[in-house]
């Protein structure tokens, strides 16, 4: 087990160059937004929609300069299944430097589908290729992607307390009938973790000074609980979405130990 993993600086962003497959309803003004920059928005609110081409694939792309260490991979909030698969492609400057492939399969099958891909160590790019193939996993004529993450990841000295727990933030209206009859209308459900660290360390505390204004901007993170754990693991338990961190406390006096919490909300 490694140590947990935060992705702060998000490549995708619109200071980079994303480039994609075609928008589904280019042909429609009112769609015509449908297109991959639209992944570089926080909030995840206008869906990357691309038409599906040849055996259901798509494709996008993320250009940028200088050349910068990424190290963590993910793309989220799909319509995709668990068939579905990807390539990864990694350039600086025309070399590249890097490749992988895998499946948005999750543990046990369930849970959201999504790729997520930690790179041994950090690797000096500058354009990064994702293709995607749905296998024949979604019903509709367009691949669909709403939430990327391309960039570093921070690790703290040690490792996260056993007190952090994992939850569901449910979006529900419940009618109760005469009888007592309860029905149910969901709405959503949003994965969250609360994070308990009591054993972080002075060199971390700058990072999480910046955790901290990232929280309060609303701007979305990448909270990896174990990089070294398998991928179908990766893929259900990595959680991409806004953060808020607690006061910074030193409870332990001379041990010169600090102690705060972490929220991580699922964005929708």
């Amino acid at each position: 087990m490694a140590n947990c993993a935060f992705g702060l600086k998000n490549k995708v962003n619109s200071n980079s160059q994303l480039t994609g497959s075609t928008p589904m309803y280019t042909g429609s003004a009112v769609y015509r937004s449908f297109g991959p920059g639209n992944l570089a928005l926080d909030q995840g609110n206008q869906t990357a929609a691309f038409w599906s081409k040849g055996a259901d694939t798509a494709w996008f792309d993320v250009a940028y300069y200088p050349a910068e260490p990424v190290q963590a991979f993910f793309i989220g909030r799909t319509n995709l299944g668990q068939s579905a698969t990807w390539t990864l492609t990694v350039k600086n400057g025309d070399t590249q430097v890097y490749t992988a492939t895998g499946t948005f399969a999750t543990l046990g099958g369930v849970g959201p589908v999504q790729m997520v891909h930690v790179a041994p160590q950090p690797i000096m790019a500058s354009d990064i290729r994702f293709d995607i193939s749905a296998n024949g996993s979604v019903w509709e004529s367009y691949i669909a992607i709403a939430l990327a993450y391309v960039g570093p990841i921070w690790q703290p000295v040690r490792n996260y307390s056993t007190k952090s727990t994992t939850g569901l933030d449910l979006g529900q209206t419940v009618n109760t009938g005469m009888a007592g009859a309860e029905f149910v209308t969901s709405a959503y459900a949003r994965r969250k973790a609360v994070v308990d660290h009591e054993s972080l360390d002075i060199a971390d505390v700058p990072v999480l000074e910046q955790i901290a204004l990232l929280g309060a901007a609303g701007s979305n993170v990448l909270f990896i609980p174990d990089p070294a754990a398998d991928p179908p693991t990766l893929n259900l338990r990595t959680l991409f979405g806004r953060i808020q961190r607690g006061d910074l406390s030193n409870p332990y006096g001379a041990a010169a130990r600090q102690q705060t919490s972490f929220t991580i909300t699922e964005r929708l």
